[in-house]
């Protein structure tokens, strides 16, 4: 399967959320094609140089567009699944794109009561962001699994320990990285 992709420092993985400001010609095309093909297209998060694209993505798809105040494009995504970049192209105007192959999202795992506190802290912090709150479901913080990727996602820590998760098998790493972090 072949992605336009847009790679940031950030990390979103399945079923997380965020927005993004569009102004680039290139990422303009990248989200006229998504809408077209409803195919979406790959977050792919850069190292800490900023500059090299991390082989394991995320499908992504555009839930809602608008035009912002300074005349920019403002679009909402939601991760859908992950991916292993096999290779890239660049294209005259610069956009990437990537043949990728998808890859197992972390299986759920019930939240057991020793991990409760993560959840209710996630929870608190999400309530400062009521617009990324409003998109998640009060079952998705029962999955540890899916508490861990939320985690990831807002944790200040280099983008090299942040991808090590990132390629894990499961929640494990982020879980134990979070239990030495959080107390």
């Amino acid at each position: 399967m072949k992605l336009p992709l847009f790679p940031l420092p950030i990390c979103l993985l399945p079923e997380g959320y965020t927005q993004l400001r569009i102004f680039e010609p290139r990422y303009k095309r990248l989200v006229a094609e998504s809408l077209k093909t409803e195919q979406g297209f790959g977050l792919c998060m850069t190292a800490d140089d900023g500059k090299t694209i991390q082989p394991i993505g995320t499908l992504v798809h555009i839930i809602d567009f608008e035009t912002l105040a300074d005349g920019t494009l403002g679009i909402s995504i939601q991760g859908s699944q992950r991916f292993k970049l096999n290779h890239i192209e660049i294209e005259s105007d610069g956009l990437k794109r990537g043949d990728i192959t998808l890859i197992d999202n972390w299986p759920a795992v019930p939240i057991a009561t020793d991990e409760r506190y993560l959840s209710q802290m996630l929870q608190n912090i999400l309530k400062e962001y009521p617009q990324h709150l409003q998109h998640y479901q009060a079952a998705q913080f029962e999955d540890i699994a899916w508490v861990c990727q939320r985690w990831l996602e807002i944790l200040p820590v280099q983008a090299a320990e942040k991808y090590t998760c990132i390629n894990s098998q499961d929640h494990t790493m982020v879980r134990n990285l979070l239990r030495a972090v959080i107390k």
